[in-house]
C-alpha cells in the first residue's frame, strides 16, 4: 500500500505542475467562493500556506484576516504539527519543507466550531484524501474537536487508497 501511495503522489504532483495558471485561477476562485460560508460560520480557521501546486489558501487566509476570523497555520515538527495564530501573512517565513510557517508566538486552541482545512493531492469526495505521506494531518485530526474539510481540484477527484490510520474529513469541496 505504501508503494502504491508513493507512486500515486509522484504522478499527482507532476499533474499538478502541468496545470495552467488560468485553469488554476478559475478553480481556486470557485473553491474559495464555496468555502466562504464555512469560514463565516467558524469561530477560527486552521489552514496551511499553499504552495504553487495546491489550491490557493492565501485568499482564505486574507479573507479571514479581513473579517477578523482568527486564522492559524501549522508548524511542522518531527512527528506532529502545531497551529499558531497569525495577524498578517507578512509574519510567515520558510520553515521545514520550504513551506511558509508562522512564528511560534500564539498557540492556537480549537473548539467545536473551529474549521480545519486539510491539504490533499487527491480526494474521493467522501472525506478520504491522499496527502504528502508524512501523516501529520491524520495524527492531528485524530484528536481535533472541530470540523475538517478538504479543498481539491475536481480533476484530482478519484478513489483514494486508504489505511486504517487515515482520518476522514467531514466535507470535501471541489471546483465545479
Amino acid at each position: 500500500m505504501r508503494e502504491l501511495k508513493k507512486m500515486l503522489r509522484k504522478e499527482l504532483i507532476e499533474r499538478r505542475k502541468m496545470m495552467s495558471d488560468s485553469e488554476k485561477n478559475i478553480a481556486d476562485t470557485d473553491i474559495f467562493e464555496q468555502v466562504k460560508p464555512f469560514l463565516d460560520r467558524a469561530s477560527s480557521v486552521f489552514t496551511y500556506a499553499s504552495t504553487s501546486i495546491e489550491v490557493d489558501t492565501r485568499r482564505i487566509i486574507d479573507y479571514c484576516l479581513q473579517c477578523s476570523i482568527p486564522v492559524a497555520l501549522p508548524v511542522s515538527g518531527d512527528e506532529d504539527i502545531m497551529f499558531y495564530y497569525i495577524k498578517s501573512t507578512e509574519e510567515l517565513s520558510k520553515g521545514r519543507f520550504n513551506i511558509d510557517e508562522p512564528p511560534e508566538n500564539f498557540p492556537a486552541v480549537a473548539d467545536s466550531d473551529t474549521l480545519c482545512i486539510v491539504p490533499a493531492l487527491c480526494a474521493d469526495g467522501n472525506g478520504l484524501r491522499l496527502g504528502y505521506g508524512r501523516g501529520y494531518y491524520d495524527r492531528f485530526l485524530a484528536h481535533f474537536i472541530g470540523k475538517s474539510g478538504i479543498i481539491c481540484y475536481k480533476t484530482f477527484k478519484r478513489e483514494v487508497p486508504s489505511e486504517k490510520h487515515d482520518i476522514k474529513a467531514e466535507f470535501t469541496i471541489f471546483n465545479r
